[in-house]
């Protein structure tokens, strides 16, 4: 299975991140509280994505994108 990730910048101090890995939604749910969801998209009522806004300094913990 493919899945979609991708990390830009989002004005000053921000990044954004955006992935459709299930398992990477999990822990940045469960572990990294300061990012904030932007947007969830679904398709056919079942989520297929997520967008975070992410502090910049935490560029690297956001590698996984």
């Amino acid at each position: 299975m493919m899945t979609n990730n991708d990390l830009w910048k989002f004005g000053k101090g921000w990044l954004c991140g955006y992935t459709e890995d299930k398992e990477l939604i999990r822990r940045v749910k469960r572990y990294k509280k300061d990012w904030v969801i932007l947007a969830d998209y679904f398709k056919n009522d079942r989520l297929i994505g997520v967008q975070f806004k992410i502090p910049i300094e935490q560029r690297h913990a956001a590698g996984g994108f």
